[in-house]
């Protein structure tokens, strides 16, 4: 046993199992070793497992060991599980989180789990499985997103495993038993409210969008992004991360790498997909209209665009000029539409993405086709992990257009 001094000032603790001590606990390690901020907490620790060692051998019971899950759930979550999530050391990933998802797990943590189960310690909640199963069912009811919760939960206790703090994990089967309640609920709901615009009700919206561009009251900017967003039926995240040089002219293509995630940093496409479309010809016109026109405003403030220039951006509350897009820009200028026009369906940028693979597969795209330009890899999900880009031509937006002309000729 041994405490020694690291390059980075840290102290680790090594203290070797005897063999008796491992054929008893079932520890395949030959050694504990731990590490602290101060030399005093490393003297601590050791002395800690070298009791837990000498009880261990003295009850024949590798019980004693879970003196360790005396911690509570708060406790373990912050000074020892979320380091390990953060580094990809935690999950069956071992993926590095990117910061949006940290902040996401953040939000699941202290909104939720913290609340739940946090001043429980390890060892209470592993021996209470009534207490744990209760508590998830009665949150299950009134929470949609349960599934991560579990996910989260099981990955602590497993890490908890891991380090010794508790025998096993005994609450994995258990909370495997609870359901979605509240998800079943809410997409009942979407399913009778209608998940996608029907074509009638889309081409009342492309009507709303047209005359207000023609009044002024949608910039040619915000008028582009809804076209895009309509006739594409791509992520709203993903349109706000277009760059020009994502735009080919010549070729008449657009292509879809990347993605701004809640806190405007550039991320991979979901899948980590590179998808290249084929514009539909009424696009062209209004995206080199806006090239140009954004070129000209831009140099006023002198700003000189490039090929790396975003496609849709504005001014922040900080009074920043030329941002990209925050994440709900898309969803307040569809409810501003929405206010100037009451008679029009309710529709967020997701039920447009909705509506496209809708009206394409009524308008006779196929469901493969449908799936491609979704960009989705529920078809052939090996596309995912292929070095090439999914080329989607005209065919499908055709079709979603056909259902579309049927509505206007009808009109």
């Amino acid at each position: 046993m041994a405490i020694r001094q690291t390059k980075n000032g840290s102290y680790k603790v090594e203290v070797f199992y005897p063999k008796e001590f491992r054929q008893i606990s079932n520890i395949t390690s030959k050694k504990y070793t731990k590490t602290f901020k101060t030399k005093e907490l490393a003297k601590k620790d050791e002395k800690e497992i070298l009791k837990k060692i000498n009880q261990v051998l003295e009850d024949k019971n590798a019980r004693s060991l879970e003196s360790l899950g005396v911690i509570t759930f708060k406790n373990f979550y912050e000074t020892i599980w979320w380091e390990m999530y953060i580094s990809g050391a935690s999950g069956r990933s071992r993926g590095i989180p990117s910061q949006s998802t940290q902040t996401a797990t953040q939000h699941l943590f202290k909104n939720h789990l913290l609340k739940m189960f946090g001043e429980y310690s390890l060892n209470y909640l592993n021996d209470n499985k009534n207490l744990v199963l209760r508590t998830f069912v009665k949150k299950s009811n009134d929470y949609s997103n349960i599934k991560a919760l579990k996910s989260y939960f099981n990955q602590l206790f497993e890490v908890a495993e891991l380090l010794e703090y508790i025998e096993y994990n005994r609450l994995t089967k258990v909370i495997q038993y609870v359901g979605q309640p509240k998800k079943e609920q809410l997409k009942r709901q979407r399913i009778l409210k209608g998940e996608a615009l029907t074509a009638e009700e889309l081409v009342e919206w492309l009507n709303a969008i047209h005359n207000d561009f023609e009044r002024d009251t949608l910039s040619l900017q915000d008028y582009l992004l809804l076209l895009l967003t309509i006739n594409l039926g791509d992520r709203k995240s993903e349109t706000y991360a277009l760059q020009w040089k994502h735009i080919d002219f010549e070729k008449q293509t657009i292509s879809l790498v990347q993605t701004l995630d809640k806190e405007s940093n550039i991320t991979l496409t979901k899948g980590k997909k590179r998808t290249v479309f084929q514009l539909p010809p009424s696009l062209l016109p209004l995206l080199k209209e806006w090239q140009e026109q954004q070129k000209d405003m831009l140099s006023q403030i002198n700003i000189r665009t490039s090929s790396d220039q975003f496609l849709f951006t504005y001014t922040n509350r900080k009074n920043e000029m030329n941002v990209p897009v925050h994440i709900d820009y898309l969803n307040y200028r569809m409810k501003s539409i929405q206010r100037r026009h009451p008679e029009l369906a309710h529709a967020t940028p997701h039920k447009l993405r909705h509506t496209f693979a809708t009206l394409a597969k009524e308008g006779g795209a196929t469901m493969a086709e449908v799936s491609q330009a979704l960009t989705h890899s529920d078809i052939k999900t090996t596309e995912i992990y292929v070095n090439t880009s999914n080329v989607v031509n005209l065919s499908t937006h055709e079709a979603f257009e056909r259902r579309l002309n049927e509505v206007r000729e009808a009109e």
